[in-house]
């Protein structure tokens, strides 16, 4: 696979993504994983088990979206990696918005996704930046 075709199916994924997350559908964010998944975030490691662990966090994540006033998100794919034939990782860039269109938080984060029946799935992501940047804005991660 060529990177200029990774890179497509690796922002298509990404598309998908922000899609379910900006419709704060916390099962269809879960489907985009498989399992366990790990994620990295400040220091700490937490690793789901199942989809259903991951989908309760990810409703708690959405909330705390929806209570800072997120209305829309970007993300950009900064760059990818190909590990191996189904495997590879990649560096994004997300930024949030109010519904006014100011920018509430921005940060970088990677992703390891494996290709599984032909779609991709994470099942690693570093997310220290998303924690920095709430923490910067004095709303950080699992506090209102």
């Amino acid at each position: 696979m060529t990177g200029t075709v990774l890179r497509g199916e690796l922002e298509a994924w990404c598309a998908h993504y922000i899609e379910a997350f900006m419709a704060f559908d916390a099962e269809a964010i879960g489907a985009a994983w498989t399992y366990p998944a790990t994620v990295n975030q400040a220091g700490r490691i937490f690793v789901f088990e199942d989809q259903e662990r991951f989908v309760r966090n990810t409703k708690k994540l959405c909330e705390f979206y929806k209570r800072q006033g997120v209305a829309r998100a970007e993300r950009r794919v900064v760059e990818v990696l190909s590990l191996g034939k189904d495997t590879a990782s990649m560096l994004v860039s997300d930024i949030m918005y109010d519904a006014a269109g100011s920018a509430l938080a921005q940060w970088q984060a990677g992703y390891t996704l494996v290709r599984i029946d032909g779609d991709w799935k994470a099942v690693f992501a570093v997310a220290d930046g998303e924690t920095e940047s709430w923490a910067a804005r004095g709303t950080p991660l699992g506090q209102s």
